[in-house]
């Protein structure tokens, strides 16, 4: 599938909209660092051809970019990898999927793939080659005072728009505003985000529990078959996915999570994320907001439904080439493409 490079329409403070062309490249030192919005996903989806663009500019000045590949359907997906930069295996996952994408059949679903949210934080982390995995976590946050990239979305229920903050007030950082207005514009019906655990016992993948705009449970039986089955895909490929507990009793609940209740009733959420000083760690994930509605009467313009998010623990932090042993390197690199797989021919396929 040959991919077209787009330059993308920017919306920053002074209102300025920068027209662009297909086949044209982006000029990176052309595009203002004051950027907080961004219209892309429209043109992505009018050209109707696989493409790749520029979301935005990392804090460092670094391209985010995003591939998009046409569906079969009017559905759409949104797959995110190197929200935690330190988890550099996502990014490879996320890449892997690109790459069966290029040369694979046309998904059903329409899809968006971001490989590397937080361009910045990833090449601290490739900076320390011997401290990757560990529990330093170079490239896990933007810097010492920062909160977890993973803990900076709005309150669940709330629209997201260029100047709120997260659901404790603070700024939300430009790599995820991008984000944030992403999904905003392109409104998809899926979501993964991809990370990566250090505890490899609890690698698999996880939903989290749809609600109303209240917090009333919507049913987790969809999302949860849906994890199972991408989890299922990867263990009967003779890959390694212990956390869904596929030879007991199949769970799509990350461990830490409060169990999914029956729909109509209030869905309690896990706020707290790494224990950090000043609550760094605390705050509102992106499955937690993504899968709460958004139904604002006042202003209905950014109203949606609740997104299905699943998000995706691939077991270590280290990619293919960080391990020395050859047998180690082949492993992990065949599980790479197995998780990326899971998506192509589960996730972004007519099922369920």
């Amino acid at each position: 599938m040959k991919l077209y490079i787009l330059a993308i329409s920017y919306i920053i403070c002074t209102g300025f909209n920068a027209t662009a062309n297909k086949d044209t490249a982006v000029e990176l030192a052309s595009i203002p660092n004051s950027i907080f919005s961004v219209t892309s996903a429209e043109l992505l989806i009018k050209s109707n051809t696989a493409a790749k663009t520029v979301l935005g500019l990392s804090e460092k000045s670094r391209a985010i970019e995003a591939y998009y590949f046409p569906g079969s359907s009017d559905k759409r997906a949104l797959i995110i990898g190197g929200v935690h930069g330190s988890e550099l295996s996502s990014i490879e996952v996320a890449r892997s999927l690109i790459e069966a994408l290029e040369n694979g059949e046309e998904p059903y679903y329409n899809v968006i793939i971001i490989p590397v949210l937080f361009p910045d934080n990833a090449v601290l982390a490739q900076s320390k080659p011997a401290f990757i995995g560990s529990s330093m976590n170079y490239g896990r946050y933007t810097n010492n005072i920062s909160a977890d990239p993973n803990r900076q979305m709005p309150s669940p229920g709330k629209a997201f728009d260029t100047i709120a903050k997260d659901h404790l007030g603070r700024e939300i950082e430009t790599e995820n505003k991008l984000l944030l207005e992403l999904i905003r514009t392109y409104c998809p019906q899926r979501i993964v985000s991809i990370h990566a655990i250090r505890d490899i016992s609890k690698a698999g993948i996880y939903a989290d529990p749809r609600t109303d705009a209240n917090g009333m449970a919507l049913g987790f039986t969809f999302d949860s078959s849906l994890a199972i089955e991408m989890a299922k895909y990867i263990q009967s490929n003779d890959g390694y996915i212990p956390g869904n507990k596929l030879d007991d009793v199949p769970s799509a609940l990350y461990h830490c999570d409060f169990p999914a209740v029956s729909a109509g009733y209030r869905q309690p959420r896990n706020f707290h994320g790494s224990e950090l000083p000043n609550k760094r760690g605390v705050g509102i994930s992106l499955g937690g907001w993504a899968s709460t509605a958004i139904n604002n009467e006042s202003n209905p313009i950014n109203n949606r439904e609740a997104i299905s998010i699943l998000t995706m623990e691939f077991p270590g932090c280290k990619r293919p080439s960080d391990y020395k042993a050859l047998k180690e390197k082949e492993y992990f690199s065949h599980l790479i493409r197995l998780y990326a797989s899971s998506i192509q021919h589960i996730f972004l396929e007519e099922i369920f």
